[in-house]
């Protein structure tokens, strides 16, 4: 990597930074993508407009106070921020000076803009699960004892990776599967997509290519298309990817000097809602080890699989593949917290380090978090929860079928379901005319096409189940037999 500082001869003659550049920055990378905290927004908004060119190489930045005052945060977001941009060569500093834009690599051929903007993103169908299905009650109590301890907290710099007891304790959680796991192999994170952000800035580089199943998470793909990254598109076949695709498509990836990346989920998976079987996980890895590639694993959703789904941290032995779980996934929209298990020989990655520094998790957070792992009522949490969303399910499939929809795969478990009308359906609305009835009925739906380009057998939604136990569903699917 090019030294975080790097050098007088790496920049263009200076210029100040005009207000332009600034416009809509917070704001436009909190829509596009949802859940990132000030810091994160500020160092892909900043990144982003080098790499499109609204900040030219030389450039020089605003002083963090100055900087500070213009966007309304505080001048610590900002100096961590900056930290961050250094750390990934996007900016260098000047001792008395201050920081500078340095030069990027231009985009891929073909890729023109590259960068979804936020007209074209779809919304409101990401919503968290509702009030009776979330644990806020937890929550709320520990965070009323972390609040009680604070005077307690020791004030000291913030340790490496995140607190070392939530550390332990995640890893004493994940020890029947990887016995050998130890806490300096778990870093915490700002919500799963705060963890996969942290990976794609210290592994790969605008202009890169990465590995996607298909379908995916909308919010993954914006992020990996905000960073100025390339989605490749492995299909999913229901519980197995498609390796003779995946085979193809990793000869896009960068060369063997720099990271290859492949983004999969074992368990649950968003939209599906299946876990991959035993066989479709060896041949993941038999794939990633064929071409040199680092895997992520996502699995936020396990703790909704009733199924004993495959890890591929486990079945690897945390060899090329860093798991990203989740602990607020399925308790409240009020923490934002999620962790990654990495291979021991990752763990010494200073740019990471560096980035976890600036965009880790608040340590009020991650003390809630401990608070709520070491709780007796999480497990029973849990279980209520999976016996909810399994007769959510069960209704909202009922209702489906009896409208004349089609499951595209039977789900496994989770608040995910995704059907639609299949080939001879009559009648057999238009996405648009669809989308259209669910807002009006206030469900939230979302198209297939939000989650990919891969073909499918026939138009699908996803729906929430969560959201399905009303009578929004049943008057949208009246109205839809009823145009």
């Amino acid at each position: 990597m090019q030294s975080s500082h790097g050098s007088a001869s790496a920049l263009l003659k200076p210029a100040q930074a005009g207000a332009g550049w600034m416009q809509g920055l917070m704001g436009e990378m909190g829509e596009a993508v949802p859940g990132l905290g000030l810091a994160q927004r500020l160092v892909v908004g900043v990144e982003l407009r080098v790499t499109d060119g609204r900040l030219a190489p030389g450039t020089k930045m605003p002083s963090v106070r100055a900087l500070a005052g213009k966007l309304g945060i505080s001048t610590f977001t900002v100096t961590e921020s900056y930290s961050a941009l250094r750390a990934r060569s996007v900016l260098a500093s000047r001792p008395g000076s201050g920081y500078y834009v340095l030069h990027r690599p231009a985009r891929a051929a073909g890729e023109a803009d590259g960068v979804p903007r936020i007209a074209e993103l779809p919304s409101g169908h990401d919503r968290p699960l509702p009030a009776e299905y979330r644990g806020d009650e937890l929550v709320r109590e520990a965070m009323r004892r972390v609040a009680r301890a604070a005077p307690e907290w020791d004030g000291g710099a913030r340790p490496s990776f995140g607190l070392p007891r939530l550390r332990e304790l995640i890893a004493r959680r994940h020890r029947a599967e990887l016995p050998a796991l130890g806490p300096q192999q778990v870093m915490t994170a700002a919500g799963s997509l705060g963890a996969s952000m942290c990976l794609l800035q210290a592994w790969t580089a605008p202009g890169d290519a990465v590995l996607v199943e298909s379908p995916a998470s909308r919010q993954l793909r914006n992020l990996i298309g905000t960073l100025g990254r390339r989605v490749l598109e492995v299909p999913r076949r229901g519980s197995c990817l498609d390796i003779a695709a995946l085979d193809r498509l990793a000869a896009l990836l960068p060369s063997a000097s720099r990271q290859r990346l492949l983004f999969v989920s074992t368990a649950v998976s968003n939209p599906l809602g299946v876990c991959m079987s035993p066989q479709g996980a060896h041949q993941a890895l038999q794939a990633a080890e064929r071409h040199d590639l680092r895997v992520i694993e996502l699995d936020t959703w396990r703790g909704l699989s009733p199924l004993q789904a495959p890890s591929l941290a486990a079945m690897d032995g945390l060899q090329r593949v860093a798991q990203i779980g989740g602990v607020s996934t399925t308790l409240s929209a009020k923490l934002r917290l999620a962790h990654v298990l990495l291979p021991q020989h990752w763990t010494d990655d200073a740019a990471l380090r560096c980035l976890h520094t600036t965009l880790g998790p608040s340590e009020f957070e991650e003390r809630v978090a401990c608070e709520v792992l070491a709780d007796a009522g999480y497990p029973r949490f849990l279980q209520k929860l999976n016996t909810a969303l399994k007769i959510a399910g069960e209704r909202t499939l009922s209702l489906l079928t009896g409208a004349g929809l089609q499951a595209l795969c039977a789900p496994d478990g989770g608040p995910f379901l995704c059907a639609g009308w299949p080939p001879g359906s009559e009648p057999r609305p238009s996405v648009e005319a669809v989308l259209q009835e669910a807002r009006k009925q206030g469900l939230p739906l979302a198209a297939a096409s939000d989650f990919g380009g891969t073909p499918q057998p026939f138009a699908w939604y996803r729906f929430n189940v969560a959201h399905c136990g009303d009578e929004r569903l049943v008057r949208f699917l009246a109205r839809m037999r009823n145009p």
